[in-house]
């Protein structure tokens, strides 16, 4: 159809070039040659429209980016790997280990009780106390102490044993205000909240002192102080303390004989 409309406008073309030929020649010749001219137009026209030509149809091996056999083949997509795929449904996702979690931070350890850096404290004792050449037992005089924190008394005797009059009290594994070692033995250790261990020395007639061998004459009491963080009545914190919180005691006989010394006795 695309290649028949020139041709037609072309005899269209023709035949008004002939008309304006006969519009310069006579009337009755150009009268005839008009009739010639209109009928083979007409029978033209009628020919076309009674015998269309056909629209050239496509060629179904192309295409218009090309012939068909040129275009490569979609390639298939790849299938996935049974074995892959069973290993990852095998193999589940991970959980999160503890590392990624923030892990809690641990408690810190108790310090066990201990002596403080403040030692300072003041104690009054006196420095010998006179006994009976052959007193086995004696009271000592009352001992003035004043502590900044929690008391722990270390007594101990080169011949005697101590009696508080108070038997031993040991704090277990629950935490204690009292603690006593070593009582009726050469060391005593007595440990309390504030004062209280300085209140037990001195109750009711003072500490005892006693020995069941010999006379207590020309012994000597050895006497710590040691202000602690808690109560305990650990031998080993008798050394933690300050040396000028140390006192000792001389028990020293007086000078008692027993001589009979005859005498005159003058009678009036």
């Amino acid at each position: 159809m695309k290649k028949e409309k020139p041709a037609f406008l072309k005899k269209t073309v023709l035949i008004l070039a002939a008309f304006a030929v006969i519009a310069m020649i006579p009337s009755s010749f150009a009268d005839e040659l008009i009739q010639t001219i209109t009928e083979t137009i007409t029978e033209t026209i009628a020919q076309t429209i009674s015998d269309p030509s056909p629209d050239p149809s496509p060629d179904p091996t192309l295409t218009a980016d090309g012939p068909v056999g040129d275009e490569p083949a979609p390639e298939p997509a790849p299938s996935p790997d049974p074995t892959q795929s069973s290993k990852e449904d095998a193999d589940p996702t991970p959980s999160p280990t503890s590392s990624d979690q923030p892990s809690p931070s641990p408690s810190p350890t108790p310090k066990p009780p201990h002596a403080l850096e403040n030692q300072v404290m003041r104690i009054i004792t006196p420095s010998e106390v006179n006994v009976d050449p052959r007193a086995r037992s004696v009271y000592l005089p009352r001992i003035y102490v004043a502590s900044g924190g929690n008391l722990l008394v270390c007594a101990s005797s080169t011949l005697g044993a101590f009696d508080a009059n108070t038997p031993n009290v040991s704090s277990g594994d629950v935490k204690s205000s009292l603690e006593i070692s070593g009582a009726n033995t050469p060391n005593l250790r007595i440990s309390g909240v504030g004062s209280q261990a300085a209140g037990i020395i001195n109750s009711g007639n003072g500490l005892r002192v006693f020995s069941n061998s010999r006379a207590l004459a020309g012994s000597y009491i050895h006497l710590r102080f040691v202000s602690l963080s808690e109560v305990s009545a650990n031998p080993k914190l008798c050394g933690d303390g300050s040396a000028s919180n140390t006192r000792t005691i001389y028990l020293r006989g007086l000078g008692i004989d027993l001589n009979i010394i005859k005498g005159g006795v003058t009678l009036k």
